[in-house]
């Protein structure tokens, strides 16, 4: 299919290209409300359904700042949004749950229906570039918590909703050309307030009347995806107030919307991360720990009756998550995983200007991708190695936790592979670790063909980056699967003002791409230290960054006999073809030769292109039709060597793929594909019978 950046104002915020049909909401009722509990047996097979169709909420990164659930005022319940793909259909369901906090009670649905609200991103200048994510905004509690506000799009426009705890019936409280975002109550629970572009319409309409006289090609141009501009940078952002009663808005300042919020006093310096306002107007937050060093490491900052409390240890220190007042001016603090502490998440304690300092309550590998506080408890979101997300609550004083709400009770049926976290420090002192995934039938002294994941790894490990890696199928099909945990930049891009500055110092020598495929290859001898993977039969993965990864190892290593990537690629055409905004930014900003220029010196280590006439490594590429023309220079470059290469473009889809249908179609492909080239099996499917016999012919013209 073939997509127009703007050909409306409906486009604004292209948030949701229309998949297939949708189910009914009768049909998503019984999709998304879990079934009762069973007896956990962890016996049957896992197939690729059981993770494409696992009910969602929230993102796989979720922070403190993009909460994934909210919390009622008095702390009985937590609403979210529940998601559930369908590969049949193509497309999603979607619903608004309401969670019971005791434990007890079942959850219930308040309204069904809807369809993917696409987040968007403005790179390198220009505007409204889809990303595959979706928005995962909560929704948001009524001050008297008897109902919620949400985002919910319908006929491809995003709306305001209302829906009550009382069992009524859903309601659209706006009919906007334009997209909301960024939901929030009036303290007196009258208004609600809501973010929107409006510029961003009006030049949509600007560039549809150009276009009658052709565009002119210049820096508003995302060519790799559109023939046609965007609109240009800066856009003013407007906060609007809705007010319920009479279902008119109007556009207010930000200081008129914090006093309608309630929060005029709740002042943060513009840099502060995770921030927390006490009952009694104690104050936390996180921001740089030097001014001159944006970029550089973090510190928390306490305030507490007038008077700033120095804080010290590594509670107070980066990467904090979270923070939450309680009490008689009680902090929680929950520190996340790094590459530094081995992905370890701990939650402290600290009573400022009473207590020396914050106390560790509890420690874990679990990941905790954000919390509430309700009551004295605080409720977070949850996800173990082997167990998708769920709700649980955290007793602050003991650090127990129980699960309160778990979408997929069903998962436990599932057969897993057992996975073990290595730590490791490579030959340059840089430390970082990976998720060491084993078959579910492995035994003492056997060893595995390897497979390498990428780039972040936390919590459940189903996919990767991107989800298009299913690692619990992939050690089903007998494979051992390390997901790497990419290290912390160097000190010396950390200690630049800015990320064009940082990415100067890692192209140079292209350090930045060379310091994380050192700590990978210290990984992969890791695992193969423990006596579990067989080192001649290692493949490798890779999304985005970890596509990045993935080129710069099969240009300076022989480890690898088959590769995957999901986007490519770092080639000398990528200065041009992306646009000339992107073009700009690496060639003035970042210090890549320019177009024309001879770079290839420059691209040695890294590009496909300007190595293909010795690559042999057979590769797989599974790319969006929003990027893949970047990947045609090193497609063209590595089919004119016969070098064993096979592309596929997925309609519709972005840098991270949305589709079910597509997923589940690239999960079978990625496992025919390693099993083809590493272990010499080939699949009997019917289906796929072209596709084998297309690798065979590739096989053969590599080896001449």
């Amino acid at each position: 299919m073939v997509k127009h950046l703007i050909g409306s104002a409906a486009l604004g915020l292209i948030s949701c290209w229309t998949m297939a049909a949708h189910a009914t909401p009768m049909a998503c009722s019984e999709r998304l409300l879990p079934p009762p509990p069973e007896a956990a047996t962890g016996q049957r097979p896992i197939a690729a359904r059981d993770l494409i169709e696992l009910r969602d909420f929230g993102m796989m990164f979720d922070t403190a700042k993009r909460p994934s659930f909210s919390v009622s005022p008095d702390g009985r319940y937590a609403a979210l949004i529940l998601r559930r793909a369908d590969p049949e259909s193509d497309s999603y369901c979607f619903g608004v749950m309401l969670v019971p906090l005791d434990g007890r009670t079942r959850a219930r649905l308040l309204d069904v229906g809807g369809e993917f609200i696409q987040a968007m991103t403005d790179p390198y200048g220009v505007t409204g570039v889809p990303s595959g994510l979706p928005v995962t905004e909560p929704p948001v509690w009524s001050p008297d918590g008897s109902s919620l506000a949400y985002l919910r799009r319908d006929k491809g426009q995003t709306q305001i909703w209302q829906v009550g705890l009382d069992g009524g019936p859903a309601k659209q409280v706006t009919n906007l050309t334009t997209e909301p975002r960024s939901l929030a109550w009036s303290k007196d629970g009258r208004s609600l307030l809501f973010t929107t572009r409006r510029m961003f319409d009006a030049q949509v309409a600007e560039i549809d009347r150009e276009g009658r006289s052709g565009y002119l090609y210049d820096d508003r141009f995302w060519s790799v995806a559109y023939a046609r501009p965007t609109p240009r940078l800066p856009l003013a952002t407007e906060i609007n107030a809705l007010d319920l009663a009479s279902g008119k808005s109007r556009i207010v300042t930000s200081d008129d919307a914090a006093a309608m919020k309630g929060e005029a006093a709740a002042r943060f310096p513009e840099d502060a991360g995770a921030t927390a306002i006490s009952p009694t107007g104690g104050r936390a937050w996180v921001a740089s720990e030097h001014a001159d060093m944006p970029r550089g490491p973090t510190l928390l900052r306490v305030e507490v009756g007038g008077k700033k409390i120095v804080c010290s240890g590594e509670a107070c220190r980066e990467p904090i998550a979270g923070l939450w007042w309680t009490g008689q001016d009680t902090l929680f603090i929950l520190r996340g995983g790094n590459a530094d502490n081995g992905g370890r998440t701990a939650l402290y304690r600290w009573r400022p200007g009473v207590e020396p300092g914050p106390r560790r309550l509890f420690e874990t590998e679990d990941f905790l991708p954000g919390c509430g506080l309700a009551a004295a408890a605080l409720i977070c979101a949850r996800e173990t190695a082997t167990g998708p997300r769920v709700l649980v609550r955290f007793d602050p004083a003991t650090g127990r936790n129980a699960v309160v709400f778990d979408p997929n009770p069903e998962f436990a049926q599932v057969q897993l592979g057992k996975v073990e976290r290595l730590t490791w420090t490579d030959r340059d002192g840089v430390r970082t670790y990976g998720d060491l995934t084993l078959p579910p039938d492995h035994r003492a002294g056997e060893r595995h063909p390897l497979i390498i994941v990428q780039y972040i790894s936390r919590g459940f490990q189903r996919g990767g980056q991107g989800d298009e890696y299913p690692i619990q199928l992939l050690a089903a099909r007998g494979y051992a699967v390390l997901n790497f945990q990419w290290p912390a930049e160097a000190p010396e891009a950390a200690a630049k003002a800015s990320d064009d500055a940082a990415q100067r110092v890692k192209v140079r020598n292209w350090s930045g791409r060379r310091r994380i495929f050192t700590a990978l290859d210290a990984g992969i001898d890791t695992a193969i230290a423990k006596g579990v993977v067989n080192p001649e039969l290692v493949g490798i993965t890779g999304l985005s960054d970890g596509a990045s990864t993935v080129q710069f190892a099969l240009n300076n290593s022989t480890r690898f006999k088959a590769a995957i990537i999901s986007t490519c690629c770092d080639d000398p055409n990528v200065v041009f073809n992306a646009g000339p905004g992107y073009g700009n930014t690496v060639v003035n900003g970042v210090g890549y030769p320019p177009a024309g220029a001879d770079g290839r010196e420059f691209w040695r280590a890294q590009s496909l292109a300007v190595n293909a006439v010795h690559l042999r490594v057979p590769l797989l590429m599974n790319l969006p039709d929003g990027e893949f023309r970047i990947a045609q220079e090193a497609f063209a470059a590595l089919k004119a060597h016969n070098a064993p290469v096979e592309m596929y473009v997925y309609p519709d889809e972005w840098h991270t793929k949305n589709h079910p249908a597509h997923r589940l179609a690239i999960y079978g492909r990625n496992i025919a594909w390693f099993d083809f080239w590493l272990l010499g099996l080939e699949s009997d499917d019917p289906s796929r019978a072209a596709e084998i016999a297309r690798w065979r012919a590739l096989r053969a013209a590599s080896a001449k």
